[in-house]
């Protein structure tokens, strides 16, 4: 450094789509981020972040960061744009948005907007509100939680998560279809923590996870499974005598008709269909029993299938059955929020007093918008959300996203896969060039976002990109301060309380029975490939973020047993494919993930993969039945050697 710059260290917060919001050090050189670290003020981040973190600056000055407006000159999905002016992107969208309004109807402008790695103005911002006000077509969350948080609403209401922190106090842990280690870093050591102490940890997943491999017990369980191995728990529980009648009668409904469903579940039925020991079942489930000081760390894994939200609402019930509530180091961790902070409080009048606004679900995009859906959308805005990588049914996505009679609106960072098919594409401010409030889903602590530096390029906000449409559009909004949202930025800790005595479900009684889907059940799924394929996060992505310059590269896991059966080996060329899509991998053989189980990571950019599809070319479409979540752990495919493959996969598909 010379003596003429200017270095400044500067706190804020991160907002990307994880569960710890780390309080950030952003050290500024002569107006530019030259380094990103840990800040004191939230007691989680305990002074260290993750390395995704640390290399954030590498998006905002990225090559491919969009920093003007820019107007398609090719054929969709090309990526040929020229240079425009805000203002006639503005006055583009205003037209094609009011010609569809006028023709068709206000349904046939979309809104979606994900905005998952967006602080809690952005994420709710004006944009929302315009969409909200225009009274145009939703696109719902279902990609990812919408099943676990419909689960959790039908078991316990509005009841709090239990505190992340108070884990430290448990005497066993039990960890359920999460991988903390990658997407939750700062969970990981409070665990330590415990089992230092003392604690017991139980891990149900079908990948051996960092934490699997320290855990007393690994249930190594089969995607999709996860109801049955919960109703199995709970039956063995009702025939031992083993639950927590006192707190069962306090506290639950619906116990009698859980129980009716769980009775065909004996441990060595469920070990079958789990791919499971029933000493293995038998040991946890006793000593679940056995510690009232139970931590349950519930995660998305379970809820990506069919029986998903079966899975979760019978998982959730195992701790009321235990009486697993009401001492420090028990409850159930699952997303906290903080009530006092309410963006849509910003919202204009128009916005606020509209009642209710047509949907569609928004990982089903490759089927309402297909040119056979035949339905009148005329108009796709997208913001912070990155489909033609993320949404299943990839080939689906494709042919939605080429027509050309949906003007498409992309408002993102960086040129995405997604923005390459847009037909207006808008620079998004990131995270550090604006102010605004992080209130995670994994955390008691609000905190400010700052801006720490200038705008790069001509980016604009969510809230100023609605405020703009909205104005275009004839509404003479204002954008309200963020004190209209929340009275107190912070930094500042807000108190959960003790679930089942400071924070309640319904009446106090969690509701164990679905009052629509009843008791949880299992229903098999049918399908002609061998091997069940899922996509988890990686160590290198938040979602799709960051693909554009660390990306993994793109691989296929398979157990040593399913390799040895196709006389497959590690490192080699391999396809994977099903009736709906194939893609060429290298094969990385391991025994961390259960036999019958292939595993690809999720986010990977097309251009990593040498048939410039990824993963979600082999994932269907379908939701499940409580909420129709996405179900992307129902993939199944087969693998073999890249030159035989070929053949297999024409032979698939024409079948």
């Amino acid at each position: 450094m010379t003596s003429t710059e200017s270095t400044s260290i500067h706190a804020t917060t991160c907002t990307l789509d994880c569960p710890d919001a780390c309080s950030l050090a952003v050290t500024v050189t002569d107006g530019r981020i030259t380094k990103v670290d840990a800040g004191p003020a939230n007691a989680l981040t305990d002074g260290w972040i993750c390395a995704k973190v640390k290399q954030h600056a590498r998006r905002v000055y990225s090559p491919e960061r969009v920093k003007t407006p820019l107007v398609r000159t090719g054929p969709k999905g090309q990526g040929q744009f020229r240079e425009a002016s805000w203002d006639e992107a503005i006055e583009l969208i205003a037209h094609q948005m009011s010609r569809a309004v006028s023709e068709v109807g206000s349904e046939a402008v979309i809104g979606f907007t994900y905005n998952s790695s967006a602080a809690v103005i952005e994420s709710a911002s004006l944009t929302d509100a315009f969409f909200t006000a225009l009274g145009a077509t939703e696109a719902v969350h279902t990609i990812c939680a919408a099943t676990i948080t419909a689960a959790w609403g039908s078991v316990f209401g509005s009841m709090v998560s239990a505190d992340p922190l108070d884990v430290v106090n448990a005497q066993l842990v039990v960890v359920w279809g999460a991988n903390p280690t990658v997407s939750n870093t700062h969970f990981p050591p409070l665990v330590r923590q415990a089992t230092d102490a003392g604690a017991k940890l139980v891990v149900v997943d079908p990948r051996r996870t960092p934490m699997a491999k320290r855990a007393d017990y690994h249930l190594a369980i089969r995607p999709g499974t996860d109801v049955v191995l919960a109703l199995a728990v709970a039956n063995f529980w009702a025939q031992r005598a083993l639950m927590d009648q006192t707190f069962v009668a306090a506290h639950a409904e619906g116990v009698d008709e859980l129980l009716a469903a769980a009775a065909p579940w004996s441990l060595e039925t469920a070990a079958e269909i789990c791919g499971l020991e029933a000493g293995q079942i038998e040991a946890v489930a006793e000593l679940w029993a056995a510690t009232p000081a139970t931590m349950l760390r519930i995660g998305w894994g379970q809820e990506r299938n069919s029986n998903g939200g079966a899975a979760c609402r019978a998982v959730l019930g195992l701790p009321v059955l235990a009486g697993s509530f009401g001492r420090p180091g028990s409850g159930v961790i699952y997303a906290t929020h903080a009530a006092d902070v309410r963006p849509n409080r910003r919202w204009p009048a128009e916005a606020r007093t509209k009642t209710s606004r047509p949907s569609v679900n928004m990982h089903q995009l490759g089927q309402w918008l297909g040119p056979e859906a035949g339905t009148p959308y005329r108009v796709l805005f997208i913001q912070g959300a990155n489909p033609a990588l993320m949404c299943p049914d990839m080939t689906a996505v494709d042919r939605a996203l080429s027509r050309d009679e949906v003007f498409t609106v992309v408002h993102d960072q960086v040129m995405t896969d997604t923005a390459r098919y847009a037909d207006v594409v808008l620079p998004a401010t990131t995270s550090f060039e604006i102010n605004d409030v992080a209130a995670s889903y994994g955390t008691l602590m609000v905190q400010p976002v700052k801006a720490v530096i200038e705008r790069v390029g001509q980016s604009r906000s969510n809230d100023e990109v609605g405020l703009a449409l909205a104005r275009a559009m004839g509404w003479d909004w204002q954008a309200a301060p963020i004190s209209d949202a929340v009275a107190d930025v912070g930094p500042r800790l807000f108190s959960a309380g003790r679930q089942f005595a400071d924070s309640l479900p319904f009446d106090g009684r969690a509701h164990l029975i679905d009052p629509e889907q009843g008791a949880p059940r299992y229903v098999p799924v049918v399908a002609a490939e061998p091997l069940t394929l899922i996509s988890p996060a990686s160590s290198k992505l938040i979602n799709s973020m960051f693909g554009e310059f660390q990306s993994p590269a793109p691989k296929v896991k398979l157990h040593s047993t399913d390799a040895a059966a196709r006389s497959l080996s590690d490192g080699q060329l391999v396809r994977v494919f099903n009736g709906q899509g194939s893609i060429t991998v290298t094969l990385d053989v391991g025994d961390d993930t259960r036999p019958g189980v292939a595993v690809m990571a999720k986010g990977i950019w097309r251009r990593e993969f040498s048939d410039g599809v990824g993963v979600n070319a082999l994932t269907p479409a379908t939701g499940d039945p409580l909420v129709n979540g996405a179900c992307f752990n129902d993939t199944r495919v087969e693998v073999v050697a890249a030159a035989v493959a070929s053949a297999s996969t024409a032979s698939a598909v024409a079948g």
